[in-house]
């Protein structure tokens, strides 16, 4: 208690308690507490962008640091975009007539082509959507220009921009006078009206010239955390540091394990190497520089006076093995993947744990297969669909009266294998045959379309038909039962192939034993 507390007390004690209980409610939270554990850890709150932007180009050349020389790294990415992506998003045109249907899937297909869809015709699209998601986990955010092009069959191309050529330096628009934040350009309430791009030459050098590039022309691929942000920080950000540390542990153990791997020998003499006088040419190495390494086999005469000490640190792989079991299992809580997926590692996985494992991972998947199709996907579909609609690709009268009865799809993302495909198809086959799942809904599970699959069936059953086969795929469950039982009826009636003179012989030799 202070002077001043003590005054209060004497004066007035009533008001003193009064103090006492307040000043004890303002530290009911240990979170809240400063002391001398945590005087140096004093975050403030301001604006997300003001915040953002002063480590943004740090974190993200850190982040892309990690993607170039990390393994780990290189896992965690590679693990998102692999189950994320995959083959490719794919849409389902959902026009309500089929025939218009099949036009559009398959005139989209051909779009997706590398020579159709990128400006640079070196992607497909499948390509372009791996690409897109690997930048926005690294980079943390990534741009798509919609361009148009009046040569080639299709007028859409996608241009891909990255983060680094938004203009950092423009502050109001020189003719609207919006203000513009980090190269974009915003309105009253922080709705994007325009991005600002720097040119870039074709050797790589950057004109700071900025284009106004209107919003609607222009895909932003990014995480939003903040109702105030305006661009994205890497997906990477929490872990880079524990990824960073990881590396740097683990080129120490390499170095170390080197290290104890070299058998060298250090002869000390009186008078030096023979046939040397004193020093001379005892402290450098054939290539004229002071020895300060070590190789395997190497033998060393050390001048008079000199002695070799090493530091030999008490740790062995099996801590190093631990120790990067937990970094791999604490960087894949913050990404939200399991630590099977992140290492690679199933020595010690069960079926339990691993499918448990591997469900967790598929609900951090889907949101960002949802995320793609809804933000990267469906406006280029749209955008695809007007100008292919304007070049005579599709002849659809009434297309701008009802564009959105023709603009209509489903998006159907890459499946998963199953880890014991034998219960998990049986699962499926009673869901099926309850209703409990649809076949539609079964097929977008696994990335395919339900009505190419039935279609390649019955191209199936007519191939099989003409060739005089009859395949029990083909056959109902209640067919194959009652030829079964009428099977086993013929051949005695209990299933097991007997007739009734075998069963009397078995019988009888039952008997016999018994009475032996």
């Amino acid at each position: 208690m202070n002077i001043l507390e003590k005054a209060i007390a004497f004066i007035s004690p009533q008001w003193a308690c009064q103090r006492a209980f307040y000043a004890e409610s303002l530290r009911s939270y240990e979170a809240g507490e400063i002391s001398r554990f945590n005087d140096g850890w004093m975050p403030v709150n301001t604006d997300t962008e003001n915040t953002d932007k002063t480590q943004r180009d740090l974190i993200k050349a850190r982040a892309r640091y990690l993607e170039d020389n990390s393994d780990i790294a290189g896992a965690a990415i590679g693990g998102i975009v692999r189950n994320v992506v995959g083959t490719g998003i794919k849409p389902q045109a959902r026009t309500g007539d089929d025939e218009l249907n099949k036009q559009i899937e398959a005139l989209w297909a051909e779009w997706c082509r590398a020579e159709n869809c990128d400006i640079t015709g070196q992607q497909t699209f499948s390509e372009l959507q791996a690409m897109l998601l690997r930048r926005k986990v690294v980079d943390g955010e990534i741009f798509v220009k919609k361009t148009v092009n009046r040569r080639g069959k299709f007028p859409l191309r996608l241009q891909v921009i990255k983060s680094d050529l938004l203009s950092q330096y423009l502050i109001t628009a020189p003719k609207t006078g919006n203000v513009i934040r980090s190269g974009i350009e915003l309105d009253d309430h922080l709705k994007p009206l325009a991005y600002w791009i720097d040119r870039k030459s074709p050797d790589g050098y950057i004109q700071y010239d900025p284009d106004r590039v209107p919003a609607g022309q222009i895909i932003h691929l990014w995480t939003r955390k903040q109702p105030d942000q305006i661009r994205g920080v890497s997906d990477l950000a929490p872990i880079i540091k524990r990824l960073k540390d990881t590396q740097d542990y683990l080129d120490a153990e390499t170095v170390a394990a080197r290290i104890a791997a070299c058998f060298s020998v250090f002869i000390t003499t009186q008078d030096g190497a023979p046939g040397k006088i004193g020093r001379i040419g005892n402290t450098k190495d054939p290539e004229g520089k002071k020895l300060q390494s070590l190789r395997p086999g190497m033998i060393k005469y050390l001048a008079p006076g000199e002695k070799v000490e090493t530091a030999n640190p008490s740790r062995g792989i099996a801590n190093a093995k631990d120790y990067v079991a937990i970094q791999e299992r604490l960087a894949g809580a913050g990404l939200g993947m399991s630590y099977e997926l992140m290492s690679r590692d199933f020595d010690k996985a069960s079926f339990s744990s691993a499918r448990q494992g591997m469900l967790e991972d598929r609900k951090t998947f889907e949101p960002i297969q949802n995320y793609l199709a809804e933000h990267l996907c469906a406006p280029i579909y749209r955008e695809w669909m007007d100008l292919c609609v304007m070049a005579g690709l599709l002849n659809i009268p009434d297309y701008y009266q009802n564009k959105e009865k023709y603009q209509a799809c489903e998006w159907v993302s890459p499946g998963w294998a199953w880890i014991d495909p034998s219960k998990e198809v049986n699962a499926d086959i009673m869901a099926l045959q309850n209703g409990g799942k649809t076949l539609s809904q079964w097929c977008a599970e696994r990335g395919y379309d339900w009505r190419e699959q039935l279609e390649q069936m019955a191209l199936e059953k007519d191939t099989a038909e003409a060739l005089g086969l009859t395949l029990s795929i083909h056959t109902p469950i209640t067919v194959q039962a009652a030829a079964q039982n009428h099977a086993d009826a013929a051949g005695g009636g209990d299933g097991d192939g007997k007739g009734e003179e075998q069963e009397e012989e078995d019988g009888t030799e039952n008997e016999n034993e018994e009475q032996e």
